[in-house]
């Protein structure tokens, strides 16, 4: 029974140790450069004459499911809280001539892999507002008491809205296109803010409503903005309905606005390009730059000189570009569409940073010109010419160490052809250099860039999204950047709304060292050489310092190879880098004598004949008449045997006295020469296998 007993005991735990390797194995969600498929659909439904994508699948409101996920949307917008969950609010879909906007709310436990319906519709409802030729619908806000939340409250369906998270960990979100309290569409200007923690909304600022005109037809109506005083904060300040603005986060906490779609104060609908800045402990809006009509005049970008700040420089209007918040507090912008440094719209690659201490602007890279092809370089190599083509709505990410990230939109690729993206880019600060790190950087030859998707949860160097633009990124506490959804196309090449869900993992700057192998006769002077290659990982530069050591040799083996290197030294590392290594063996010799070891020959007969007589001078005779005998009979073997010596070592090289023996040159064998490099901190090794013959 006991023996039955310990069995079962032994089964049970061998049965947990698996159970538990295999949830590691799930929970195992993204490799150094490598894409990870981590959920949602890989395919998108074909419906003839329209786009179409995969319905949500909501579970119950507040519990967590293995399916449930967030359905078919583009322009939604996305957080990830404190405790590196992501979420994703509201989007907007188009079927059937009707435009659909969402106002959802949902949680991804990236420790779990499963998604949570949190808050909102799991509808747009019936509340429509028919135009001229189009129709909208979507669910309304309900705003509650404005500075208290409330269970109850939630914003308006909507889509292209702007969003923050601040250092406490709540979430802002501003304007959009979508829904007011009273059913109505338009360009909205109401500021939210949303507790994680207690899955509560409260409405801070602005108009519940969007101004209704009549006879309108399906225009876009929105509240006028309220600029002040340039640079003062100020109760009654707005920027007004707004949609698709660029939006960050400073240091201290400021939420930032730029550009979009709005109004001027005088009410006529523009793309300004005017900056605002919210202070969330006053709850006030200060109107911080830009043209002082909002877009009632033709409006362009100032660039000044590259790379310098100014006081009149600031970027042209524009809609659908990146943005980053640096590790000093800058804010970077780049692309979308608008107008360059004349007054003519297109897209754009222009890169700026805005320093919001000075609250100035400088022109960092890319065209003052529209419509720009990509310059990508060598693959995983950072250089000063490189450069994304213009696009607009890209994903956009920042790394634990400041680098900035961009993949996909729509736009130009190296060919200057138009078309959606899924090329990945990292942009180093610090160097001001762009790297291409995976995906497309032509579509003239490749008709689809449909998504390589893999296994579910195993990364792998050949998976791949798709080409898309508009869905939600976020990035999580480990560094890792999340990717959803957006139109593009799925693994068979359907183009449409997808709702699938991705992981990378950026590597961090590394370097690897190889050597080509050696093959040699002993003493060989010419194909000596092993070439040492430096390959930067994750965008690594710099100066590296090479040492070589000898770490493996064959058993009992003398005079080992030597080397040095030949090629400069430190390396100085911008892409693959290359040293020389020379190896240094000493040849066999057969035509040597040795002296300590010798072979009998005549000389050693005179030798033997002394050492003889002493011997016998010493044995032979008696005790007591030894000791002058004993004296010249030492005498005469030290004479003997000198003289031999002496013979064998000046005169008889090579001789019957001294016949030829095999000096020992490099021996023969494999060695395994170890190369290090160092740069700073890191270090890192690689080996040359040497064969002597």
């Amino acid at each position: 029974m006991r023996a039955g007993r310990f069995l079962l005991g032994c089964l049970l735990g061998c049965l947990s140790w698996f159970v538990c390797l295999s949830l590691t194995s799930v929970a195992q969600t993204s490799a150094p450069g490598e894409w990870t498929w981590m959920g949602g659909s890989k395919t998108i439904p074909v419906v003839t004459g329209q786009l179409a994508g995969q319905p949500g699948i909501y579970g119950t409101l507040g519990t967590p499911a293995p399916d449930n996920n967030p359905g078919w949307r583009t322009y939604p917008v996305g957080w990830a809280d404190n405790n590196g969950n992501l979420w994703l609010f509201g989007g907007l879909t188009f079927s059937n001539s009707q435009f659909n906007y969402l106002n959802d709310l949902w949680k991804f436990d990236t420790a779990t892999g499963q998604w949570t319906w949190m808050n909102g519709s799991s509808s747009p409802g019936s509340n429509c507002v028919v135009g001229l030729s189009i129709t909208s619908c979507g669910r309304t806000g309900s705003y509650g008491s404005m500075g208290t939340p409330a269970a109850g409250n939630t914003p308006g369906g909507r889509a292209h809205a702007a969003a923050w998270v601040d250092s406490s960990g709540n979430f802002w979100l501003y304007g959009g296109e979508g829904f007011d309290a009273a059913g109505n569409s338009g360009a909205l200007g109401d500021l939210w803010r949303l507790n994680p923690s207690t899955n509560q909304w409260t409405w801070i600022g602005g108009s519940t409503a969007v101004p209704v005109k009549s006879g309108c037809g399906n225009c876009i109506l929105g509240q006028l903005p309220v600029p002040g005083t340039l640079g003062i904060a100020a109760q009654g300040n707005t920027p007004g309905g707004l949609w698709q603005a660029s939006s960050w986060t400073d240091t201290n906490d400021n939420l930032w606005l730029f550009g979009g779609w709005g109004y001027t104060p005088s009410g006529y609908a523009s793309v300004p390009n005017d900056v605002w800045q919210f202070n969330p402990s006053s709850n006030e809006w200060a109107w911080m730059g830009g043209d002082s009509n909002f877009g009632t005049s033709a409006l362009h970008g100032t660039y000044g000189d590259l790379g310098k700040f100014a006081d009149g420089n600031i970027p042209g209007p524009r809609w659908g570009a990146a943005t980053w918040t640096d590790n000093n507090g800058n804010l970077w912008l780049f692309g979308g569409q608008g107008d360059a440094a004349i007054v003519t719209e297109g897209l754009l690659n222009d890169l700026w940073e805005f320093n919001p201490s000075t609250n100035q602007w400088a022109w960092m890279g890319g065209s003052s010109t529209l419509n720009q092809p990509g310059v990508y370089g060598t693959l995983g190599v950072p250089a000063a010419g490189n450069i994304p083509g213009s696009r607009i709505d890209p994903f956009h990410w920042r790394d634990v160490n400041g680098n900035l990230w961009l993949f996909g939109g729509q736009g130009y690729d190296s060919n200057s052809k138009l078309n959606t993206l899924n090329d990945l880019w990292k942009f180093n600060p610090s160097k001001n250099q762009w790297t291409w790190i995976s995906g497309l950087n032509t579509l003239t030859n490749v008709p689809t860039g449909a998504g390589v998707y893999g296994t579910l949860g195993t990364p792998a160097a050949s998976n791949q999204p798709g080409r898309r633009y508009g869905g939600a990124g976020w990035t999580d506490k480990k560094g890792n950047f999340w990717l959803w959804g957006g139109v593009g196309v799925d693994a068979n090449s359907t183009y449409g709304y997808l709702n699938d869900l991705w992981v990378y993992q950026p590597a961090a700057p590394d370097f690897t060292i190889s050597g080509t192998p050696v093959s040699i006769v002993a003493g060989a002077t010419t194909a000596n050489t092993s070439t040492i290659t430096v390959t930067p990982v994750g965008g690594f530069t710099g100066s590296l310092t090479l040492t070589a050591a000898l770490t493996s040799s064959p058993s009992g083996a003398s005079m080992a190879p030597t080397f040095s290197f030949s090629s400069p030294n430190p390396l100085t590392v911008s892409g693959n880098t290359t040293s020389t290594v020379s190896v240094a063996t000493i040849a066999n010799s057969s035509n040597a004598c040795v002296s300590s070891y010798m072979l009998p020959s005549k000389d050693f007969l005179y030798t033997g004949s002394g050492v003889t007589l002493a011997c016998f001078m010493l044995f032979i005779f008696p005790r007591h008449g030894r000791t002058w005998r004993a004296i010249l009979g030492l005498v005469l073997s030290f004479v003997t045997l000198s003289t031999g010596l002496i013979a064998c070592s000046s005169g008889n090289v090579g001789k019957a006295a001294c016949p030829p023996v095999a000096a020992s040159g490099t021996t023969p064998g494999t060695y395994i020469i170890t190369i290090t490099g160092t740069s700073g901190s890191m270090t890192r090794t690689g080996t040359i296998t040497v064969t002597v013959q």
